[in-house]
């Protein structure tokens, strides 16, 4: 499912009160990334970019996808602490 149907799918079960972790396994089920899952959850729930990373991220469905990042990501703190102040 595309990323628009999935939200437009999603919609009306929000409005009744579908929680946001239940919005995160459909939208995983969906076959929606991580990224349009975070952005899903901020359309869906009015969030923050953080807060929808937050919910996203610490959900089981995504955990193996979060662990492979870890090491990316460590690296891009690493990086951007070395250059830190260099123009």
């Amino acid at each position: 499912m595309d990323y628009d149907a999935a939200i437009a799918s999603l919609r009306p079960d929000v409005q009744r009160g579908l929680s946001k972790e239940d919005a995160v396994v459909a939208l995983h089920d969906a076959g929606l990334t991580i990224i349009e899952c975070i952005k899903g959850l901020m359309q869906l729930y009015g969030l923050s970019l953080g807060d929808a990373k937050f919910i996203a991220a610490g959900h089981p469905v995504w955990r193996d996808i979060v662990k492979a990042a870890e090491p990316l990501h460590d690296d891009l703190e690493a990086y951007a602490e070395k250059n830190k102040g260099r123009k």
